[in-house]
């Protein structure tokens, strides 16, 4: 065959790719169909390992990093001092102390990047809106809530975690999950392991956890909506992705 592929023009080379893309598309989209269905009947669906292992521990550097750079700032400018659109913020209402940011391009970058397989993933045509990233310390709760318009398909991807504070004998497999009410009322803890994407209903589903006893825990939300439905807010009514806007800095 690789005989054969080597007598080839560029034209029939090219022709024969194309051709292979779309076999590849379609297995996908098969492959993809009983993940669709689990979420439009639960309303939420697990993918594991969205990204790999060695990706999500250079994420999660990345905001360890974020958030020591951001205490020096403030050391150096004085608290409140420091651009939070550049830098990041510690003043979330929804997790105060803990490190916080909007729309940083690298994660805004990856929610673009992964627009496809959440068309696949959830069978709708969607629109990215917007990113948010978080490193979550100790003693910090997420209250139980739903998200705003501009998340009708959320998800949250857990980039890592130090839990090294902990007995290792009585919590070996604690990843702090995160909590989905179903539509009929079902409460299920759903852990995620670092790669590890939770897909749900942002608007729909009320979503929370319980107090965090790890050392710290860094999760990217990554918002999408449906380019049919009544809020198709493309990135979230920014210019351009890794851009921001006075009013949206805050709840993801």
């Amino acid at each position: 065959m690789i005989e054969n592929l080597d007598k080839l023009t560029p034209e029939q080379l090219e022709k024969v790719k194309k051709q292979l893309t779309q076999i590849n598309s379609s297995i996908e989209e098969q492959q993809a169909q009983p993940i669709a269905d689990f979420f439009n009947k639960h309303g939420w669906v697990k993918i594991d390992k969205i990204i790999n292992k060695e990706t999500a521990d250079l994420f999660y550097l990345y905001c360890v990093l974020a958030t020591e750079r951001l205490n020096v700032l403030e050391q150096i400018e004085g608290i409140g001092n420091v651009n939070p659109h550049h830098y990041g913020r510690f003043d979330d209402p929804q997790a105060t102390g803990d490190y916080s940011k909007y729309g940083d391009l690298i994660f805004d970058t990856l929610l673009y990047a992964l627009n496809y397989k959440m068309n696949l993933y959830t069978g709708i045509d969607l629109v990215p809106t917007y990113s948010y990233h978080r490193l979550y310390t100790k003693g910090t709760e997420l209250k139980k809530h739903s998200d705003r318009p501009s998340c009708e398909i959320s998800t949250t991807l857990c980039l890592g975690f130090d839990n090294s504070n902990l007995d290792k004998s009585k919590y070996e497999n604690y990843m702090w999950p995160l909590y989905v009410k179903e539509k009929d009322g079902t409460e299920l803890p759903i852990n995620l392991r670092p790669g590890d994407m939770l897909i749900y209903k942002g608007c729909e589903l009320e979503h929370w956890r319980e107090p965090f006893i790890g050392n710290n825990h860094a999760q990217v939300f990554l918002h999408y909506n449906d380019k049919k439905g009544p809020h198709n807010i493309k990135y979230d009514g920014r210019p351009f992705l890794g851009m921001i806007s006075d009013e949206k800095t805050t709840i993801y």
